[in-house]
């Protein structure tokens, strides 16, 4: 059975929810049954979001938060350095961050074992290289494409311009696949 939980972390105006989505829906058009929620508080631009996904190769009956996820995904570059998002991670579990620190330097500020895994991606460089805006949410999720294998780059671009016809989509697709190319991984 293939199972996999993901949180997301990031702040309001990131895309942290909307990176759920793109992945669910990636993850759906891969064949697999997937459930996407945030999590926030105040309703306002900066304010910390957490977003969950489920993806299994069966119906997923769970809807609690996810306390145990597999893969860790960090959106916002202050938030990369703080041990508490890497809380609950699975042993074998995967953070991927934005980040342009070295996968080994990170590691350490979590305060990861060696059983953990550590990847990480300048997406604030590629959103404003790309998008010319600081939303890293998609580069960040190639990222996580290529260092887990969770979904396929291209599941992932397709399912971003299937979100934002025209332009806007081919310009997130492009963030998804440099975000894949340019992640380093501990």
């Amino acid at each position: 059975m293939v199972y996999y939980e993901v949180r997301l972390h990031g702040r309001g105006g990131q895309g942290a929810v909307l990176a759920g989505r793109l992945l669910g829906e990636a993850l759906m058009g891969a064949g697999y049954y997937a459930q996407s929620f945030p999590e926030f508080g105040a309703e306002r631009s900066g304010a910390p979001v957490t977003a969950f996904l489920r993806a299994s190769d069966s119906p997923i009956e769970v809807r609690s938060p996810v306390e145990r996820p597999h893969y860790v995904v960090v959106i916002d570059p202050y938030l990369s350095f703080d041990p508490r998002v890497a809380e609950g991670l699975r042993e074998g579990g995967f953070v991927v961050a934005n980040s342009a620190a070295e996968p080994g330097k990170l590691r350490e500020r979590l305060r990861l074992g060696v059983g953990y895994r550590v990847a990480t991606v300048n997406a604030t460089k590629i959103a404003l290289d790309v998008l010319g805006r600081n939303n890293p949410n998609t580069a960040v999720l190639g990222a996580l494409a290529a260092a887990t294998g969770i979904v396929g780059v291209e599941q992932l671009a397709d399912a971003a311009r299937r979100a934002f016809p025209g332009r806007v989509g081919e310009l997130n697709a492009e963030a998804i696949r440099r975000g894949a190319a340019e992640v380093m991984i501990a």
